[in-house]
């Protein structure tokens, strides 16, 4: 009965959220972004590092929904568009630190339909005939706003390709090794950039489906089999602090200019068309008409969605308070006290506090399974943000315990041990959907 209880919890969750499949941590969640596929961002994740405690892991990922079989035109990064990884260190709520990517496509042979002639097994294989490369660089922002300083780490860095079978990419793995470069004069940064399995995971189909949630056990990771692009970087954590606050801010944002859908190319001044710090927010928060405003505003300016956070109606359909949620406001805009708060201004983004040391034994729940090492204090990429975010929301920080899940609790690939630990991209050949329950 306690199980039918959890599952109908969660049924009312899905039809407070409106049934639709556009739910997923930032999968197709704004009405212009979802047309604009290579800028949609999809997650953003931050965590000290457990095997170099001294480093800190930032991951963003993009391009959503990727069909790893979908010839003979494969996903990639957009050649006009900026990726930004921004991260705030002085409770300001405005950028101090951004990593810049822009993104380069050059096709060898403009003769053939296909993305490779031959088995590729290096990053500069003459058979993979569609190459991207990219540029990293390192921005340093002052207080007004204007930038101090602008390095640049690295240039024309390959991008690990998509993985498109046996015949075309025999060693995949090898390609995602040989895809890590340590970039910049000191060699301290650690990059990459390529295709990897989408590291989210959700019963989303279930909820699409009229709000037709599976019990546990039978819940199957719907964005199972679907590939994501996404960029990845290591470096010290003493490179992003200042003293004496060891908390950072973190979120990214994609920027384009005005695109000329005849050639492809952009003209004007660069402008913000998506931001994503923490997980769900304009999903399940933000309401439709204010969406793609809030895309393209800045983090400092986010008191104004305030009212969204205070007085949840997703709270009531998990059986939580639907007003005065000053510990939801504080999850997503300030920090939770006594493990990540940043004071300052309300600002949406996913807080780290680098002076918590990982944990030797990770709990999905992360700071609701008593593990201060994982989200919201920073997000892992085991993290069950989907769980931990409808808990809190019944009110497991104020005082009502509850399980409330959607049943899924892993993703459908292990991830990996070593850096950029994502989980191997799905193999086009392959195909796999619909994937075993878990």
């Amino acid at each position: 009965m306690r199980r039918a209880a959890v599952l109908g919890t969660v049924g009312a969750v899905a039809l407070a959220l409106g049934a639709t499949p556009a739910l997923g941590s930032s999968h197709r969640e704004a009405p212009l972004i979802k047309d604009d596929p290579t800028a949609d961002l999809t997650d953003v994740y931050a965590w000290r590092d457990a095997g170099n405690p001294n480093k800190i892991n930032l991951i963003m990922a993009a391009v959503p929904l990727e069909e790893a079989g979908d010839a003979p035109n494969y996903y990639g990064f957009g050649d006009n568009v900026t990726y930004d990884m921004n991260v705030e260190n002085d409770g300001d709520g405005k950028v101090d630190i951004t990593y810049r990517f822009r993104f380069r496509t050059m096709i060898r042979n403009g003769g053939t339909f296909l993305y490779n002639t031959g088995p590729v097994t290096t990053l500069n294989d003459p058979d993979l005939n569609v190459r991207q490369v990219y540029s990293v660089r390192r921005i340093t922002w002052g207080n007004s706003g204007a930038v101090v300083r602008n390095e640049l780490l690295a240039d024309a860095v390959p991008v690990v390709p998509n993985n498109i079978g046996p015949r075309s990419t025999p060693n995949f793995p090898n390609l995602v090794s040989q895809g890590v470069r340590r970039v910049g004069a000191s060699g301290h940064t650690t990059v990459w950039a390529g295709q990897a399995d989408d590291p989210f995971f959700l019963d989303l189909a279930g909820i699409g489906d009229l709000v037709n949630v599976r019990p546990a056990g039978q819940a199957p990771d719907t964005v199972g089999g679907y590939n994501v692009h996404a960029i990845a970087i290591q470096v010290f954590a003493d490179t992003l602090t200042v003293n004496g606050r060891p908390t950072i801010g973190v979120w990214s944002d994609t920027e384009r200019q005005n695109i000329d859908v005849l050639t492809g190319g952009g003209l004007g001044r660069w402008k913000q068309v998506e931001r994503l710090g923490m997980p769900l927010t304009n999903e399940v928060i933000i309401p439709l008409a204010r969406k793609d405003g809030w895309n393209q505003r800045k983090p400092a300016g986010d008191s104004v969605f305030d009212t969204y956070l205070l007085n949840p109606a997703l709270a009531g359909f998990v059986g939580g308070p639907t007003s005065g949620r000053t510990d939801i406001l504080a999850v997503f805009h300030t920090g939770v006290s006594g493990v990540n708060a940043t004071g300052g201004p309300h600002a949406d983004m996913l807080r780290l506090n680098t002076s918590i040391a990982p944990s030797a034994q990770p709990n999905r729940l992360g700071v609701l399974g008593g593990d201060l090492a994982g989200f919201p204090n920073g997000r892992r990429l085991a993290d069950d943000v989907v769980d931990i975010e409808l808990q809190a929301l019944a009110g497991e920080l104020i005082g009502n315990p509850n399980d409330v899940s959607d049943n899924v609790n892993r993703n459908d690939v292990p991830f990996r041990a070593v850096f950029p630990y994502l989980g191997f991209a799905q193999s086009g050949f392959q195909h796999r959907h619909h994937l075993p329950p878990q």
